[in-house]
C-alpha cells in the first residue's frame, strides 16, 4: 500500500487536562506534535468532560496566525448504560438487598479518575459498571449537543460515580454527531467481556443488537472502532467489529487512542497515571512500578501519522501471526 499521500486524523485523544491521571500533557502540546508529524488535524476525546475545548479554540487561533493550517476536532469520550431508568431499577433492588447494598458506595468526589481495568472486568457489578462511547461534532449543531449530553451527564440518576449518557441521551441530543465503538472498555467491548464465555455466536449477537440500536439512532454516523496495539483481546475484539461490519454495512475507523503528546512522554505518563492512586488503595488491574522501556508496555500513545499507523497495523499481525482482509 503507497501510503505517502494518505491523511490520517486521529480521532481519539486524552489530555491532561480532561482526563486526570489519565491522559497527560496539555491539549496544545497534542496539537503541536501532531502538526509537526504530519497531521493537518486531531480530536480531542476526554474522558466524561469537555475541560479541553478552550485550550483547543485558542491554541489553533494562535497556530492559525503562524501560519499552521490546523483543525480542531471537538469531541468527548462519554460514559454509557443503554438505560439510566432500567439502571435505576436495578439500583434500588440492590439497596435493598443487605448483600448487595456495600456495591453502592458512592464517589462523589467531583474527579473522574479512568479506571480502566473495571472497564474490561467481567465480574463487576452492572450498577457500577459503564462503558466508553466516542462522541464527536460533525458540526456547530453537533457541538451545541455534545455539550448538553456532557451537561446532562453530571446531573440526577446519570451521575453515580462517574458522568454518564444513554440511549435516550443519544435519542434526544444525537443530531449532528459522529459516533464510535471506542476501546477494550467500549460499546462493543462489553459484548465481548460479558459474552465472551459464551461463546463467538454470543459475543457476535450482542454486538450485532448494539450496532441495530445505535445505527437506528444516528445511522450512517455510527462507527466500529479499531485499534492496534499489542494486548491480544483488541485483535479479538477487531475481528469482531470487522465481521460486524461484513453484516450490516457498519463503516469503521482505527485511532491511536492516544494518551501522551509525543513518543518521548510514555514513561512520565505512566508516572502521572499512578500518583492518582495514591492514598486510594491500588486497585488489582495496575502494576504500580514504573516500567523502564517501551518495550515493557503493549501500546504507544502519541498522535501518529498514516505512515505510523500503518506500520503499528503491519508489525502487531505479524507479531500477533494474524491474517487479516479489510476491504
Amino acid at each position: 500500500m503507497d501510503i505517502k499521500n494518505i491523511d490520517f486524523v486521529n480521532l481519539h485523544a486524552h489530555s491532561g487536562v480532561g482526563s486526570p491521571f489519565d491522559g497527560f500533557g496539555y491539549p496544545q502540546d497534542h496539537m503541536d506534535y501532531a502538526y509537526s508529524n504530519g497531521s493537518k488535524a486531531l480530536a480531542l476525546t476526554d474522558h466524561g468532560n469537555m475541560n479541553g475545548f478552550a485550550y483547543q479554540v485558542l491554541h489553533a487561533k494562535k497556530m492559525k496566525e503562524a501560519g499552521k493550517d490546523f483543525k480542531p476536532i471537538f469531541g468527548v469520550e462519554a460514559y454509557f448504560i443503554e438505560d439510566v431508568v432500567e439502571w435505576r431499577e436495578k439500583y434500588e433492588q440492590a439497596k435493598a438487598d443487605k448483600k448487595r447494598k456495600k456495591e453502592l458506595k458512592d464517589d462523589s468526589s467531583g474527579i473522574s479518575i479512568e479506571t480502566e481495568g473495571e472497564s474490561k472486568s467481567k465480574g463487576r457489578s452492572d450498577i457500577n459498571r459503564s462503558r466508553h462511547l466516542i462522541l464527536i461534532a460533525m458540526n456547530q449543531q453537533g457541538l451545541n449537543n455534545i455539550f448538553k449530553m456532557v451537561s446532562e451527564s453530571h446531573k440526577g440518576d446519570y451521575f453515580y460515580r462517574k458522568p454518564r449518557i444513554d440511549f435516550r441521551l443519544l435519542e434526544q441530543y444525537g443530531e449532528g454527531v459522529i459516533a464510535a465503538s471506542a476501546c477494550l472498555g467500549g460499546v462493543y467491548a462489553g459484548a465481548y467481556w460479558s459474552k465472551q464465555e459464551e461463546g463467538e455466536q454470543a459475543v457476535m449477537e450482542e454486538m450485532l443488537r448494539l450496532t441495530k440500536r445505535f445505527q437506528d439512532i444516528l445511522g450512517d454516523r455510527w462507527y466500529g472502532e479499531l485499534q492496534w496495539n499489542d494486548i491480544p483481546e483488541q485483535h479479538e475484539l477487531n475481528q469482531y467489529v470487522i465481521k460486524v461490519s461484513k453484516e450490516t454495512g457498519l463503516k469503521m475507523i482505527s485511532t491511536v487512542d492516544s494518551h501522551y503528546p509525543n513518543p518521548d512522554a510514555w514513561q512520565d505518563r505512566e508516572l502521572y497515571k499512578r500518583l492518582g492512586w495514591l492514598g486510594r488503595g491500588t486497585p488489582e488491574w495496575l502494576d504500580m512500578s514504573i516500567p523502564t522501556s517501551l518495550g515493557q508496555l503493549d501500546y504507544e500513545l502519541y498522535p501518529k501519522n498514516a505512515e505510523q499507523m500503518w506500520q503499528a497495523y503491519k508489525s502487531i499481525i505479524l507479531n500477533q501471526n494474524i491474517i487479516m482482509t479489510i476491504t
